[in-house]
């Protein structure tokens, strides 16, 4: 009680003795000329903590014990020093968390830099405090996960704890680690800012696995073959040489290690694979107590450590390395189930039509007019005169299968696109052939590429979202064509040229169509088509994707019919053999494709073109003698 009372009686702005004495807040006093102002947070019997500001700086958190120890008349040891210091930062780490934001600018410029380990400890740590300051324990400082608490310039009393150190960079064992890269929490970016949090595996582990998932099966195989029989023999070697040091403590077929000179590393390398594989046949294993018998009886005073340990740790890495396997193998199964089985034609079409002009007369599609048109005639009429039925994408074996005169599609091509040319894709599903094999939901998306500089030097690349008329398909089961329009609106025109077309009232001038007037209006260099969905097979979500150059686009050319009528079993069915093939637009005016130039800025090297006309037919073997390039895969169509 007298005690009590003479600490009360203690001067309530000196700074030690005003803390103790449970004073919450001391605004305004002045320390080396400078205001302080101080925030008690949690006094106890192990002494108290609290924040301190300097002026207009950050807050900063420190920690106090009692009285001296000449005072009390009995000094404090380290121990329950430290001791007191962990309790109060487990107590009342939630209420600092809560008061405690911001460091000094200050004490961040003058703090040591702090190595990569200890980063890595206290931002695995979180909100494990503890576990931080059990680390610290062992050096002379504290940590705390709040800030950097550096010396104040005021007379400190010997067993004050203040200055706190959160760097560690007294820590031999840690500093060591870090100087032989052997980083065991290397999760941050080898950088000085603090904020910049970013994970980095390790770079053979990272590149392994990145080529396990681009490789085939058979070479992942061999991979796996070449790391086991690698760890096999490693850990072989080692067991060779600790039972020629103690024959004793390995088992070979009831008798002991070396028992037959000639197949002592047979014996060495049959326990280390039983071992790396957990298989254990009991023909090779370590001694155990009934093997360990001298003449009469007795069990030897022995211990076969080296043994153990080696056979231990082999078993141990056995099975992380079944896990790595089996996780890998988990991944590239998963990643061909992720990918959709569609296939994407080679070419994009430009098709264009000119209002008021009329095409030859194609004799084929003619006769697929006289023999289908009894057929799907009232299914088309049922579809247009229902007016609940939604809109759906170009599929072809959905959409209006009856042709009418070259006039009246042109009629119709010009009254849908507004007079403006359209870019088409075409996409079909691999399995359209099998039943449950269709993607749910899917979704196409283009992006147009454009390569910007000046001086005739490419300095950047400029990706444009291109508008598709229908970019969803609720049920992809065949052919799909997205189609782009070439309005005022589209990117991949050139500004003056949607400046003119807005100009025309939304449409195309009547000269403007002519496929070199179509190139110089287009501004593009390369175009990707993406696809993704819900597999019917797999239930998973699936995509792909495919990369365009400017040479594939095809200016006056529309892709052939894919669908047809199998007439055994009268179903729709997709001839995969025409994916890539395309045939020059009703009414003519398809660009030249033998040129030379087109070729080389092509992705896509294989390009059917069916020959319709009989003068196209006729035509084809002049072509052969002028053009090595080119080759005949039958009398109906050529390649490019």
């Amino acid at each position: 009680m007298g005690r009590k009372r003479m600490r009360m009686r203690r001067d309530p702005h000196t700074f030690q003795d005003g803390l103790n004495q449970g004073h919450h807040s001391q605004p305004g006093v002045t320390i080396d000329g400078k205001v302080v102002n101080i925030r008690q947070i949690s006094p106890s019997d192990e002494g108290v903590l609290y924040t301190m500001q300097i002026g207009e700086g950050g807050v900063v958190l420190c920690y106090t014990t009692g009285l001296s120890g000449n005072e009390r008349k009995k000094p404090r040891s380290s121990l329950t020093q430290k001791t007191g210091i962990f309790n109060l930062f487990s107590r009342r780490m939630p209420k600092i968390k809560a008061q405690v934001r911001t460091v000094s600018e200050a004490n961040e410029e003058n703090a040591p830099p702090e190595s990569d380990t200890l980063r890595g400890v206290r931002s695995k740590g979180g909100n494990r405090h503890p576990t931080q300051f059990r680390i610290a324990k062992k050096t002379k400082y504290v940590s705390s996960l709040l800030g950097i608490c550096s010396s104040f310039p005021f007379q400190r009393r010997k067993t004050d704890l203040c200055a706190v150190d959160i760097t560690f960079q007294n820590n031999c064992l840690l500093n060591w680690i870090d100087s032989h890269d052997l980083n065991f929490c290397k999760n941050l970016a080898h950088t000085t800012d603090v904020d910049n949090h970013l994970y980095q595996p390790s770079n053979r582990l990272y590149r392994y696995i990145n080529w396990t998932f681009h490789a085939g099966f058979a070479a992942v195989f061999m991979s796996f073959l070449f790391i086991y029989f690698f760890l096999v023999i490693l850990f072989g070697g080692f067991l060779y040489a600790a039972g020629v040091d103690d024959p004793e403590c390995i088992m070979s077929s009831g008798e002991h290690f070396g028992a037959n000179p000639k197949t002592m590393f047979n014996d060495a390398f049959a326990l280390s694979w039983t071992t790396f594989t957990t298989v254990g046949y009991g023909m090779s294993y370590t001694s155990t107590a009934n093997d360990l018998v001298d003449s009469t009886g007795a069990t030897k005073a022995h211990e076969c450590a080296y043994v153990v340990l080696i056979c231990n740790t082999e078993a141990f890495l056995g099975l992380l390395f079944a896990g790595m396997c089996a996780a890998i193998l988990f991944g590239k199964i998963n990643r061909v189930q992720s990918h959709a089985k569609i296939v994407f034609a080679n070419a994009v079409c430009l098709q264009y039509e000119e209002v008021g002009v009329e095409g030859e007369v194609d004799e084929d599609d003619n006769e697929t007019e006289e023999n289908e048109e009894e057929e799907e005639l009232e299914d088309v009429e049922e579809e247009k005169s229902d007016p609940d039925i939604a809109t759906v994408p170009q599929d072809q074996d959905i959409e209006n299968q009856v042709t009418t005169t070259d006039q009246t599609k042109v009629q119709q091509f010009t009254e849908q696109f507004n007079g403006c040319p359209v870019l088409k894709f075409q996409v079909v599903n691999e399995m359209c052939n099998r039943e449950g094999s269709e993607i749910v939901d899917a979704i196409m998306k283009v992006i147009g590429i454009k390569f910007k500089g000046s001086g005739g030097r490419i300095t950047r690349s400029e990706y444009v979202r291109v508008n598709l008329v229908d970019f969803e398909h609720p049920f992809f089961s065949r052919v799909w064509h997205g189609v782009h329009i070439l309005d005022a609106t589209s990117p991949l025109l050139k500004v003056d040229a949607k400046q003119q077309i807005k100009k025309n009232r939304g449409s195309w001038p009547a000269d403007w169509f002519d496929p070199e007037t179509i190139k110089g209006k287009l501004e593009f260099e390369d175009l990707i088509v993406t696809i993704a969905g819900i597999s019917n097979i797999s239930a998973v979500t699936v995509h792909a994707y495919k990369r365009y150059k400017i040479g594939d686009v095809l200016i006056g050319f529309n892709f052939a019919p894919l669908v047809f009528r199998n007439e055994d079993t009268e179903k729709l069915e997709v001839d995969m053999s025409l994916c890539h093939d395309v045939r020059e637009q009703q009414g003519g005016g398809g660009e030249d494709l033998m040129d030379e130039r087109k070729r080389l800025r092509r992705a896509n090297s294989t390009i059917n073109i069916k020959l319709d006309s009989s003068t196209e037919k006729s035509m084809m073997k002049s072509f052969f003698s002028q053009h090595s390039h080119l080759s005949s895969n039958n009398d109906e169509s050529l390649t490019v």
